[in-house]
């Protein structure tokens, strides 16, 4: 049997690729908000930007087509990658054990330097916890029971949100009020956020490190241990049942994604009315909020099926290649997002923070989109890594992994599930 190694070109999965690059694409969509203006845009669209229009109708379709979702979906291929990392030959499991432990040490220190230094609306530190407490322990559970504990997981999440809302009337006017900054600024709070970001790359650094800090501290334990763990335990469950490497029938996919897209999306689409009605005000979003929560995790497993329909079909080449590739390339890829964007809109770059509404911003993430989705394969053409992926790699197994490919014109397939 040889050492664990890195996974080959020739191994790749490429409906776990194409899947990793739509959600990768996606989710820019929704952390947009954060990178372009304060997070209380990203919260309450009302707080900065005039709610009507094209900007109203861009808020409402991400809200509804991409809010939760896209999370999900990549959350769902991360616990598929955990399998297919214990599944890697070995005569020592011990090694995998440390290899795989080893992987989301660095996982957490590259999360912790990008949280701290480059965006602090990072997801790599939640899910090398995520990696670390639950996800190893839990790989030989056969499908049924990760499934129970995905719903369990999940519902934790909401009971904790709809509690949130209950406990509201308890709260000290100090803790509402913070929580007020964030859901509903008043005009000298949003000058506020806004001043900060407009700042040097030092002062950004040093007003962003102590809500960083109160994020892991805090948000880790009451939101994305429970939704992402969740969904990674939902997405073990699917890859052991043969659903997220298209092992099962199109008509399986077809099925799952005419279902559970109406109605994922359906409640979805519910509950940002219902928040619209009341103006995204709090407590009640907490319980609105719900709807979503529900809704996307349905939504999540519909937009898998849906694609994996287009990789069996062999729909859209082009298409479908570029995806891979910019899966392949996930984690530099997301990397870019955040460096680019801070380049773009924070006060150390071009300052444009504040200026773009929310349409504005998806034509930001448009033309992102065309960069990787053009770089990404013509990358790949002539080197087996992207470069955050090649770090990654060259750390965990403590060996500088080669680069280049041996043969440059050699065929990509697509992606074990970040592996």
């Amino acid at each position: 049997m040889p050492q664990p190694a890195p996974v080959a070109p020739g191994e790749r999965l490429e409906t776990l690729d194409v899947l990793r690059g739509f959600a990768l694409l996606a989710i820019l969509a929704m952390n947009i908000r954060a990178m372009a203006a304060p997070f209380s845009a990203y919260m309450n669209p009302t707080s900065l930007f005039e709610y009507s229009g094209a900007s109203r109708a861009a808020y409402a379709f991400t809200a509804v087509v991409f809010d939760l979702k896209m999370m999900g979906l990549f959350s769902m291929l991360f616990g598929a990658g955990v399998l297919l990392y214990a599944g890697k030959p070995t005569e020592r499991p011990a090694v995998l054990r440390g290899l795989w432990f080893r992987r989301m040490f660095w996982l957490l220190v590259i999360g912790l330097v990008h949280a701290y230094l480059i965006w602090d609306g990072d997801i790599l530190v939640p899910y090398a916890l995520c990696g670390m407490l639950v996800l190893w322990w839990v790989r030989r559970f056969p499908a049924p029971v990760l499934l129970a504990g995905a719903v369990v997981f999940l519902a934790i999440g909401a009971a904790l949100s709809i509690a949130h809302g209950f406990a509201w009337p308890t709260m000290s006017d100090a803790e509402r009020a913070q929580e007020l900054e964030i859901f509903a600024p008043t005009a000298d709070q949003v000058r506020a956020q806004l001043d900060a970001m407009h700042g040097s790359y030092r002062d950004v650094v040093l007003h962003r490190a102590p809500i960083v800090f109160m994020t892991h501290l805090m948000y880790f334990p009451l939101f994305f241990l429970w939704r992402c763990g969740g969904m990674m335990l939902l997405g073990m469950a699917l890859f052991k049942w043969g659903f997220l490497d298209g092992r099962r029938s199109e008509a399986t996919y077809f099925a799952v994604a005419a279902t559970c897209l109406p109605v994922g999306l359906g409640l979805a689409w519910f509950g940002f009315t219902e928040l619209e009605r009341v103006r995204f005000s709090m407590p009640e979003r907490t319980s609105l909020d719900t709807w979503n929560y529900a809704g996307a995790a349905i939504a999540s497993v519909g937009y898998a099926a849906a694609l994996i329909v287009m990789v069996k079909r062999r729909a859209a080449a082009g298409l479908r290649r570029a995806l891979a590739a910019v899966g392949q390339m996930a984690f530099t890829n997301y990397l870019f997002h955040s460096i680019v964007t801070s380049i773009i809109f924070l006060g150390w770059g071009f300052d444009l923070v504040g200026l773009f509404d929310y349409a504005g911003q998806l034509a930001v993430v448009a033309a992102i989109w065309i960069v990787q989705l053009l770089v990404s394969p013509i990358w790949l053409r002539h080197f087996r890594f992207g470069p955050a992926e090649w770090c990654w790699r060259s750390l965990t197994y403590w060996k500088r992994q080669p680069m280049r490919r041996a043969s440059p014109g050699s065929t990509q397939a697509g992606a074990l599930a970040g592996a």
